[in-house]
């Protein structure tokens, strides 16, 4: 794979030639563990988001996006453009086809969307959190700069000593207390721990990093990736209290709505500092989540594990179609920014997805017939008019359970189906199927994937098959 990453650097280095102007800029921006109902522009009362609202409006907001139901595969997903069959991602704790070694690190197998925008000429920057990418930040994996978190103690540089606040731990063995990512936090400003007080919030420091990344980029292409980790609870439960409502604040005691507030005018900035440089026309905003929110999605085996919100705006080149009921999915976004930027892979080097360029830009009203999405043992799939759930061969039924849709997104508007009641139903259910086949599980009969599976039945965070327990042990 090195050899591969020298020669598609020595390959592209001609394309720097290409006019700055005439590509656009990319910022990525992913919540962490919310579902499209939190947000106003997807119908939800909870609380206002009018900014995120004026980024629907101003582009294109898909009613149906799926990542998959957690965190390292969708991040995986996104950053690579290739489902688990390839990257081994299947789960936080379930990796296949990987070496202990770089266990957390699929950004030392597999061409990052940094990489190749990089080595088109593009400035590139990652802020927040650095687990976006399996826990590696560096110019290795496409990055010029970065500020982020630091996600563990063995994160803190060398040398360096952290006096700020600590997390508690995580529910596993020998876990060690994490580092804060929100009040008094710990954060890695390009290899070196930047000084931080009581009163300095996390998201903050992050945000203004990136502004400044824009102002200073004015002239040339840029990536800017931001994960974000609200609103994700710190490790041991709890969540933050915002810096509206007063310095410092306490990284427990705080609310989903405040978060939601905080994003919303977080967003607010960002476009700002886009219209100050006179770039907003000719950047894309991309808006999503890593996965469904944390109480009752997040890690389920159906529709509300994968789905997000999925928000795409540049108005000097995206059509301006607010919702849409066309169908887009995380593997898409790697091949559009490729598209979009006129950028080139090596020979042979496949992706998953697929470009939403035509789609995004007017050139065609449609853009896939299906999407698919993952976590452990379980796949999903869905066309139009039908919904594939639960399809696990390991803690469930091969088959999965088959719904027929009625034009929502909630589980009280699908109707569960025999899958083999009906001509109509068993030929769906084979569509359906089909498209599994795109993203295979591997064979069990290997030793090591039979040695993964064992790994992961010991860890306590398994996946859900529907909306009760979590999967039972299988040894």
């Amino acid at each position: 794979m090195k050899k591969l990453f020298i020669k598609f650097t020595v390959l592209l280095f001609c394309c720097n030639c290409f006019a700055a102007k005439q590509r656009p800029n990319f910022i990525i921006i992913v919540v962490d563990d919310l579902s499209p109902k939190h947000f106003s522009c997807y119908d939800s009362s909870a609380a206002q988001s009018p900014n995120i609202d004026r980024l629907a409006s101003s582009g294109v907001q898909f009613q149906t996006a799926w990542a998959t139901p957690m965190c390292s595969s969708s991040r995986a997903l996104l950053t690579t453009g290739r489902y688990a069959h390839r990257t081994g991602i299947w789960h936080n704790d379930l990796r296949i086809n990987e070496n202990r070694r770089d266990r957390y690190n699929w950004t030392t197998r597999h061409l990052t969307f940094a990489q190749v925008l990089r080595n088109n000429g593009y400035r590139t920057v990652l802020v927040g959190n650095n687990m976006a990418l399996g826990g590696r930040v560096d110019q290795s994996v496409g990055f010029d700069e970065y500020c982020h978190r630091a996600d563990q103690p063995s994160a803190i540089p060398a040398g360096a000593e952290f006096k700020g606040l600590y997390e508690g731990k995580y529910n596993f063995p020998g876990a060690e207390r994490i580092p804060s990512r929100y009040w008094h936090p710990c954060v890695i400003q390009n290899g070196s721990l930047l000084e931080t007080g009581p009163a300095d919030f996390g998201p903050d420091i992050f945000t203004d990093y990136l502004i400044n990344f824009i102002q200073k980029n004015q002239e040339q292409p840029f990536l800017a990736y931001y994960p974000l980790n609200l609103v994700h609870d710190i490790a041991g439960g709890g969540l933050p209290t915002m810096p509206f409502k007063g310095r410092p604040g306490t990284n427990k005691g705080g609310s989903i709505a405040d978060m939601l507030v905080y994003i919303d005018a977080t967003i607010g900035e960002i476009l700002q500092a886009l219209e100050d440089c006179n770039l907003r026309e000719n950047t894309l905003v991309i808006f999503t989540s890593d996965n469904g929110s944390s109480h009752g999605m997040k890690m389920h085996a159906n529709e509300n594990g994968p789905r997000v919100p999925l928000l795409i705006s540049a108005p000097g080149i995206v059509k301006e179609r607010g919702v849409t009921t066309e169908m887009a999915e995380y593997s898409d976004i790697f091949p559009t920014l490729m598209d979009f930027s006129k950028s080139e892979l090596p020979e042979d080097y496949a992706l998953d997805g697929k470009s939403l360029k035509p789609f995004l830009t007017g050139k065609t009203d449609q853009h896939r017939e299906w999407i698919q999405s993952y976590i452990a043992t379980a796949r999903m799939a869905r066309t139009r008019d039908w919904i594939l759930e639960a399809v696990d061969p390991v803690y469930g039924d091969s088959r999965g359970r088959l719904y027929k849709t009625h034009g929502g997104h909630q589980r009280t508007e699908y109707t569960l189906v025999d899958s083999f009641s009906t001509d109509e139903a068993r030929a769906a259910h084979k569509t359906l199927m089909a498209i599994l086949d795109h993203n295979p599980w591997p064979e069990r009969s290997k030793p090591k994937v039979e040695a993964e599976l064992r790994s992961y039945d010991r860890m306590p965070y398994k996946h859900y098959l529907d909306t009760g327990e979590l999967v039972e042990h299988i040894y």
